[in-house]
């Protein structure tokens, strides 16, 4: 008599992110989805070479993806060079600041079109429990690594001192890993970096953030988004509170300068109009 055995199929890791420097004796690091779980692999240097690191995943030893754990790290045997890992189940760091209602699963978030390393656009399903935007498209910004999270951090804070200002895009939902949060989604805004033809508009946003006592921290130019309903500022990273008058009129003066700059610095976020054909 025979007996039919049902086999699962392995899992297959899928790459969300990676961080590989050009000088391959730094660290390289992933983030990996592992069916409805996102892990993390820490390849020693000296471990493979620069191509490999590009497209790690066929040249990892086995392994146990099934298991709990969240972060393995890969190096070589320094005798026999022979493979060898070894697997953490640490918690890992997230965003302190959880202010908002609503909070979204980061595997539910599709992405359409990457704006930075850690910025894109998303769409938005009607099943996510999301007061709906103007538009299905939103704005993803997440830590892909914990070292990125202070940032994240810091932005989250931001928009929770400036919600219901009109300052800045809606904050929609925090966005979670395994239950930690590591970013947010916000409203998508129609519109275009500003000029120095914008200058009073942009004035007048940033006079009603330094009224609020905030300090932005970084104005150049394509951090002022110019819509039919006034200027937004976005990208709060570097927002200070409780700012002095004196770095808030150095801000305010500085502004000029930074609208006619035309180096690209700070031009990696941008919103584009649908309507330019991009």
């Amino acid at each position: 008599m025979s007996t039919n055995h049902t086999m699962n199929p392995p899992i297959q890791p899928i790459m969300l992110s990676m961080e590989v420097d050009d000088d391959i004796s730094s660290e390289s690091e992933y983030r990996l989805r592992i069916g409805d779980q996102v892990k993390y692999l820490i390849i020693s240097p000296g471990t493979f070479d620069r191509d490999t690191l590009s497209f790690p995943l066929p040249s990892l030893p086995c392994l146990p993806y099934n298991e709990e754990w969240t972060v393995a790290k890969i190096s070589r045997d320094k005798t026999t060079r022979e493979l060898q890992h070894i697997l953490l189940n640490r918690k890992m760091a997230g965003v302190k600041c959880q202010w908002h209602r609503t909070s979204v699963d980061c595997l539910k978030v599709e992405r359409t079109k990457q704006l930075t390393v850690a910025a894109f656009e998303a769409r938005l399903h009607s099943t996510l429990p999301i007061a709906p935007p103007s538009s299905s498209t939103v704005i993803a910004k997440i830590a892909r690594f914990e070292w990125e999270i202070p940032r994240i951090e810091q932005e989250t804070r931001a928009y929770q001192l400036l919600e219901g200002s009109g300052i800045a895009p809606r904050f929609l939902a925090h966005v979670h890993e395994n239950g930690r949060i590591i970013g947010f989604l916000l409203e998508k805004i129609e519109g275009s970096c500003a000029s120095i033809q914008d200058l009073s508009a942009c004035e007048t946003a940033l006079a009603k953030l330094h009224q609020l006592g905030l300090l932005h921290g970084d104005v150049n130019r394509y951090n002022f988004l110019v819509t039919r309903k006034g200027v937004k500022i976005i990208d709060f990273e570097h927002l200070r509170e409780n700012a002095s008058y004196e770095s808030t009129r150095k801000e305010m003066d500085s502004l000029r300068a930074e609208l006619v700059n035309e180096s690209g610095r700070g031009g990696g976020f941008i919103f584009h109009d649908d309507s330019d054909g991009n």
